[in-house]
Protein backbone atom coordinates (compact mmCIF):
# COMPACT_ATOMS: atom_id res chain seq x y z
CA UNK A 1 0.00 0.00 0.00
CA UNK A 2 1.46 3.39 -0.98
CA UNK A 3 1.76 6.24 1.54
CA UNK A 4 -1.24 8.17 0.21
CA UNK A 5 -3.56 5.15 0.35
CA UNK A 6 -2.31 4.33 3.82
CA UNK A 7 -3.03 7.90 4.95
CA UNK A 8 -6.44 8.07 3.24
CA UNK A 9 -7.69 4.91 4.94
CA UNK A 10 -5.98 5.45 8.29
CA UNK A 11 -9.18 6.37 10.16
CA UNK A 12 -11.80 4.71 7.95
CA UNK A 13 -11.62 1.66 5.72
CA UNK A 14 -12.08 1.94 1.99
CA UNK A 15 -15.32 -0.02 2.37
CA UNK A 16 -16.66 2.54 4.86
CA UNK A 17 -15.72 5.54 2.67
CA UNK A 18 -17.34 3.88 -0.36
CA UNK A 19 -20.50 3.26 1.66
CA UNK A 20 -20.60 6.89 2.80
CA UNK A 21 -20.08 8.08 -0.78
CA UNK A 22 -23.06 6.00 -1.86
CA UNK A 23 -25.26 7.33 0.95
CA UNK A 24 -24.49 11.04 0.64
CA UNK A 25 -25.77 13.20 -2.19
CA UNK A 26 -24.36 16.66 -1.33
CA UNK A 27 -21.75 16.09 1.36
CA UNK A 28 -18.32 14.69 0.58
CA UNK A 29 -15.83 13.15 2.97
CA UNK A 30 -12.68 15.26 3.18
CA UNK A 31 -9.49 13.67 4.51
CA UNK A 32 -7.53 16.31 6.42
CA UNK A 33 -4.43 17.75 4.81
CA UNK A 34 -2.70 16.91 8.08
CA UNK A 35 0.72 17.90 9.28
CA UNK A 36 1.08 21.56 10.18
CA UNK A 37 -2.32 22.45 8.68
CA UNK A 38 -3.95 21.50 12.01
CA UNK A 39 -7.13 20.58 10.17
CA UNK A 40 -9.40 17.62 10.65
CA UNK A 41 -11.45 15.23 8.60
CA UNK A 42 -14.89 16.61 7.75
CA UNK A 43 -17.97 16.26 5.61
CA UNK A 44 -18.34 19.20 3.22
CA UNK A 45 -20.92 20.60 0.85
CA UNK A 46 -20.67 23.77 -1.22
CA UNK A 47 -23.07 25.90 -3.23
CA UNK A 48 -22.56 28.85 -5.57
CA UNK A 49 -24.35 32.16 -5.23
CA UNK A 50 -24.28 35.24 -7.45
CA UNK A 51 -26.04 37.84 -5.33
CA UNK A 52 -26.33 38.78 -1.67
CA UNK A 53 -30.06 38.10 -1.97
CA UNK A 54 -29.39 34.51 -3.07
CA UNK A 55 -26.97 34.06 -0.17
CA UNK A 56 -29.44 35.45 2.37
CA UNK A 57 -32.33 33.40 0.99
CA UNK A 58 -30.27 30.19 1.11
CA UNK A 59 -29.19 30.77 4.71
CA UNK A 60 -32.68 31.77 5.86
CA UNK A 61 -34.12 28.64 4.18
CA UNK A 62 -31.66 26.59 6.24
CA UNK A 63 -32.82 28.34 9.40
CA UNK A 64 -29.53 30.14 9.96
CA UNK A 65 -29.90 33.33 11.96
CA UNK A 66 -28.23 36.17 10.10
CA UNK A 67 -26.46 39.02 11.84
CA UNK A 68 -26.49 42.15 9.70
CA UNK A 69 -25.12 45.53 10.65
CA UNK A 70 -26.75 48.80 9.57
CA UNK A 71 -23.31 50.38 9.68
CA UNK A 72 -20.37 48.09 8.91
CA UNK A 73 -18.50 47.47 12.18
CA UNK A 74 -14.80 48.27 12.59
CA UNK A 75 -12.50 45.68 11.08
CA UNK A 76 -8.88 44.85 11.90
CA UNK A 77 -6.32 46.81 9.94
CA UNK A 78 -3.79 44.92 7.86
CA UNK A 79 -0.35 44.93 9.40
CA UNK A 80 -1.59 45.84 12.88
CA UNK A 81 -1.10 43.36 15.72
CA UNK A 82 -3.97 42.95 18.15
CA UNK A 83 -4.10 41.13 21.48
CA UNK A 84 -6.25 37.98 21.12
CA UNK A 85 -9.15 39.33 23.18
CA UNK A 86 -9.27 42.54 21.11
CA UNK A 87 -9.06 40.66 17.80
CA UNK A 88 -11.88 38.33 18.89
CA UNK A 89 -14.20 41.35 19.15
CA UNK A 90 -14.02 42.04 15.41
CA UNK A 91 -16.89 40.27 13.62
CA UNK A 92 -15.91 38.35 10.49
CA UNK A 93 -17.94 39.72 7.59
CA UNK A 94 -19.00 38.06 4.35
CA UNK A 95 -17.01 39.76 1.61
CA UNK A 96 -19.07 41.66 -0.92
CA UNK A 97 -21.90 42.34 1.52
CA UNK A 98 -22.63 45.53 3.38
CA UNK A 99 -22.19 44.21 6.88
CA UNK A 100 -23.38 40.59 7.01
CA UNK A 101 -21.53 38.54 9.60
CA UNK A 102 -20.15 35.14 8.63
CA UNK A 103 -22.44 32.42 9.98
CA UNK A 104 -19.45 30.45 11.35
CA UNK A 105 -20.42 27.87 13.94
CA UNK A 106 -24.18 27.46 14.02
CA UNK A 107 -26.93 24.86 14.01
CA UNK A 108 -29.19 23.62 11.25
CA UNK A 109 -31.91 21.16 12.25
CA UNK A 110 -30.15 20.71 15.62
CA UNK A 111 -26.93 19.72 13.83
CA UNK A 112 -23.72 21.62 14.62
CA UNK A 113 -22.16 22.91 11.40
CA UNK A 114 -19.61 25.47 10.28
CA UNK A 115 -20.64 27.76 7.42
CA UNK A 116 -18.28 30.12 5.62
CA UNK A 117 -19.21 32.31 2.65
CA UNK A 118 -16.77 33.91 0.24
CA UNK A 119 -16.10 34.47 -3.44
CA UNK A 120 -19.60 33.40 -4.42
CA UNK A 121 -19.42 30.12 -2.49
CA UNK A 122 -21.21 28.86 0.60
CA UNK A 123 -19.31 26.06 2.33
CA UNK A 124 -20.94 23.88 4.96
CA UNK A 125 -18.90 21.42 6.99
CA UNK A 126 -19.43 19.11 9.91
CA UNK A 127 -17.35 16.68 11.90
CA UNK A 128 -16.40 15.88 15.49
CA UNK A 129 -13.08 17.13 16.81
CA UNK A 130 -10.94 16.37 13.77
CA UNK A 131 -12.85 13.17 12.89
CA UNK A 132 -15.94 12.07 11.01
CA UNK A 133 -18.23 9.57 12.69
CA UNK A 134 -21.28 7.57 11.65
CA UNK A 135 -23.35 10.11 13.60
CA UNK A 136 -21.93 12.88 11.39
CA UNK A 137 -22.98 10.93 8.30
CA UNK A 138 -26.48 10.51 9.73
CA UNK A 139 -26.56 14.26 10.48
CA UNK A 140 -25.41 15.01 6.91
CA UNK A 141 -28.19 12.82 5.52
CA UNK A 142 -30.66 14.77 7.66
CA UNK A 143 -29.32 18.10 6.34
CA UNK A 144 -29.46 16.85 2.77
CA UNK A 145 -33.26 16.64 3.01
CA UNK A 146 -33.21 20.43 3.41
CA UNK A 147 -30.41 21.08 0.90
CA UNK A 148 -32.32 19.12 -1.76
CA UNK A 149 -34.74 22.06 -2.03
CA UNK A 150 -32.03 24.62 -2.80
CA UNK A 151 -32.13 26.34 -6.16
CA UNK A 152 -28.43 27.21 -5.97
CA UNK A 153 -25.91 25.27 -8.04
CA UNK A 154 -23.95 22.72 -6.09
CA UNK A 155 -20.16 22.82 -6.28
CA UNK A 156 -18.69 19.34 -6.57
CA UNK A 157 -16.09 18.77 -5.35
CA UNK A 158 -16.55 21.21 -2.47
CA UNK A 159 -12.75 21.18 -2.10
CA UNK A 160 -10.95 20.43 -5.34
CA UNK A 161 -8.29 18.04 -4.10
CA UNK A 162 -7.73 14.30 -3.99
CA UNK A 163 -8.36 14.57 -0.24
CA UNK A 164 -12.04 14.90 -1.16
CA UNK A 165 -13.89 11.65 -1.84
CA UNK A 166 -15.88 12.83 -4.85
CA UNK A 167 -16.69 11.67 -8.39
CA UNK A 168 -13.83 13.71 -9.88
CA UNK A 169 -11.11 11.89 -7.91
CA UNK A 170 -12.82 8.60 -6.98
CA UNK A 171 -15.37 7.94 -9.76
CA UNK A 172 -15.65 4.22 -9.02
CA UNK A 173 -16.99 5.05 -5.52
CA UNK A 174 -20.06 6.63 -7.16
CA UNK A 175 -20.86 4.27 -10.07
CA UNK A 176 -23.86 2.56 -8.43
CA UNK A 177 -25.10 5.93 -7.17
CA UNK A 178 -25.17 7.32 -10.71
CA UNK A 179 -27.10 4.32 -11.98
CA UNK A 180 -29.60 4.70 -9.11
CA UNK A 181 -30.06 8.40 -9.86
CA UNK A 182 -30.83 7.73 -13.53
CA UNK A 183 -33.39 5.05 -12.61
CA UNK A 184 -35.27 7.09 -10.02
Amino acid sequence: MDRWTQYLFEGHSEHELRAWAQRLRFFRFFRAYGGHANDGDSLNAAFAYATTEQLESFLVDLGVELTKFDVPPPQPELGVSYPGDVFAQFPFLVGGTTGMQQPGRCQIMDVNVFIWCEAGQIRISLGDDYAVTEKNVLDAEKLETLLAHSTLDRIDPPKDTRNCICPKYYPDYFKNQSARSRCS
